[in-house]
This record gives structure tokens, sequence and C-alpha cells, in this order.
């Protein structure tokens, strides 16, 4: 028998994940132009310029995890991403991605987004930190 607590417990989850998953952003490009930042030993970009509503897609083409950490970054200031979320489905600054694996994300107006790669190595210290930079110019007009 189930008693009444189980059954509101369940009811709210129930709720927060359906409130959730109906607020989640666009998983793909509203300009359907799309950057790639291939992970490799190094970044093949570390700088990127982009105009609002592009597409940023990391790619992993290593052979452990990498982890892409996006700091300072709200859904407030996307217009798309794929990736970059908790087990309930809200936005993160932070994806984890197994070799071949991508995440992306899309930047609604112009600004300059730091973010660095965290990948495993044999090298002193384990772990290789890679810097980045997405400068997001302009508009979308002109495309």
């Amino acid at each position: 028998m189930i008693c009444r607590r189980e059954v509101w417990t369940w009811s709210v989850l129930v709720l927060c994940a359906a409130v959730f998953g109906c607020t989640s952003l666009p998983d793909a490009s509203r300009t359907a132009v799309v950057q790639d930042v291939k992970i490799e030993e190094k970044l093949s970009s570390d700088t990127l310029s982009v105009r609002p509503g592009d597409e940023v897609r990391w790619v992993n083409h290593r052979k452990l995890p990498v982890r892409v950490e996006v700091p300072s970054v709200t859904t407030d200031d996307l217009s798309c991403q794929r990736g970059f979320t908790n087990w309930m489905g809200s936005y993160r600054d932070v994806a984890i991605l197994k070799p071949n694996e991508t995440a992306a994300l899309c930047f609604k107006k112009p600004v300059v987004i730091n973010y660095i790669v965290r990948a495993e190595t044999s090298l002193g210290g384990g772990m290789q930190v890679l810097p980045g930079k997405v400068s997001v110019e302009g508009n979308t007009t002109g495309r």
C-alpha cells in the first residue's frame, strides 16, 4: 500500500520535471551556422568569432572524457544549448563529453565569453587546462 506522503512526493517530483522540461532552451542554432571547436591535444581554435544565434559546438576528439566549463553564462544569455544540462534538464555551465561526443551553446547578444576545457593527460599534474574565448559580435543582419 502506498502512503499519502509517497504519493505527494512523487507528484511534486513529476510536476517539477514537467516544469523544467517545458522551460528548456532549443537544442539547435536559429541561424543554421555552426562553428566547431575540436578538442584534441590542443583546441582547433582557441579564439572564435560568431554572431548572435550562431551555434558554438565543442567536439571531443580525444580518447578520454573532457570537461567544458563556461562560467558566468546564464540561460538569459543563451538562445540554444545542448549538453549543458543537469539530470533534471536544467542548464548548467559545465558539459562532460565522452570521446566523440559534442555539446553546444548559442549566444543571444554581443559578448565575450571565456571558457576552459579540462582534459586528462599523462603530463605532470594529470589534468591539462585549455583556455578559449568566444566573441559574439554584431547582429544577425547581413547573413
